[in-house]
């Protein structure tokens, strides 16, 4: 396998409806999880060649990480679920900042993984700080940092640069017409956009034999786009290959970090991945299915633990792929197998015992 780096980067005027089961259309998210992604892959391969095409892929499945924000040339990640090593963790304005954070980037994440002391990285921590805030505060990066943003940022201070967006949710007004009294009613539906020299990111684990057929599928997926309201010009991009960065290698780690939705194994759930030291997020996933031989119906539900979960890792932390096709008899229901993956693409952690609880 061969880790590569994938930008997504959003078509002009563009932008992307990323919406959460459960939540009004006028909620729009600034990630796209693994599991969609894998199934928008493999529903391409499909499309273009049929189940038989799609047997190298479940033969030899990616493992991807979940598609997370990006600015200028710095990949975010998602906050780890740890403990923030602080020697004074209750001091004014610090637990309420941590509460705060969704996003880190490549330095502090390493720094949090490896347990190291994170006095001095937070603004409200000490003054002058190595450490700044973007996204009113959900962003955490290291100062030295600042060179890899978008150019228009370098000169700002600290403040301004706390309150700059790397991405934004508007509410968009659309109009619903009664096929029958063809009355009109209006709604809103959620749409995210991305600041220039912005977008989207994900890292990729490829069988190198099968790395020219998944950028063929990546390229095809950003004509029709991800995420809803597709038909309204909603989430097409352009794909860019980036520099996987640096990150604590999970090989010969006691601690994981799950980029991506995880489902275990049974060996796995015996050897203790979700035992003493893990931290985790459960996340019950249903949704729609569409079917080439017929409407959309529900999938079946499954439960996956979240990106940004520590594990333990007593056994290589590898996932698997679940079939949550609908089980029912019934006119119109799919008569072949519908993948989800919970495949986990991981970095090395370690337990960390001290400090605060993010």
């Amino acid at each position: 396998m061969i880790r590569n780096a994938y930008r997504l980067i959003p078509r002009d005027g563009g932008g992307f409806h990323l919406g959460r089961e459960g939540l009004d259309q006028e909620v729009s998210s600034e990630t796209f999880p693994s599991d969609s992604l894998f199934a928008a892959l493999f529903a391409v391969q499909n499309a273009r060649g049929g189940p038989e095409s799609t047997k190298d892929i479940l033969e030899s499945p990616p493992s991807l990480s979940s598609v997370f924000p990006f600015a200028g040339q710095l990949p975010l990640f998602p906050m780890p679920r740890l403990r923030v090593n602080l020697d004074d963790a209750f001091q004014p304005g610090v637990t309420k900042a941590l509460k705060k954070l969704q996003y880190v980037s490549p330095v502090i994440l390493t720094h949090l993984l490896q347990g190291s002391s994170m006095d001095g990285w937070l603004p409200e921590d000490t003054s002058p700080s190595q450490g700044v805030l973007m996204q009113d505060g959900r962003v955490w990066l290291a100062r030295r940092e600042t060179g890899l943003l978008p150019d228009n940022w370098h000169k700002l201070d600290d403040q301004a640069l706390k309150a700059e967006a790397i991405w934004r949710v508007d509410r968009v007004p659309r109009v619903a017409v009664d096929r029958i009294s063809n009355s009109s009613e209006i709604y809103h539906v959620g749409r995210t956009t991305f600041a220039p020299d912005c977008g989207l990111w994900f890292l990729a684990d490829l069988d190198q034999r099968q790395v020219g057929l998944f950028e063929s599928l990546l390229d095809h997926l950003g004509d029709g786009g991800i995420g809803g309201e597709r038909s309204a010009g909603y989430g097409a991009f352009s794909v860019e290959e980036a520099v996987p960065p640096d990150l604590p290698s999970p090989q010969r780690s006691r601690y994981v970090m799950t980029l991506s939705r995880y489902n275990p194994t049974e060996e796995e759930l015996r050897a203790g991945v979700l035992g003493e030291g893990a931290s985790y997020e459960l996340v019950d996933v249903g949704g729609w299915l569409a079917s080439p031989e017929g409407p959309a119906q529900r999938r079946k539900r499954v439960r996956m633990i979240e990106a940004g979960s520590i594990l333990a890792a007593p056994v290589p932390v590898v996932g698997r792929i679940v079939d949550v096709c609908p089980e029912y008899d019934q006119a119109g229901a799919p008569q072949h197998p519908v993948w989800r993956s919970g495949i986990a693409l991981t970095v090395g952690a370690q337990e960390v015992t001290d400090g605060q609880a993010a």
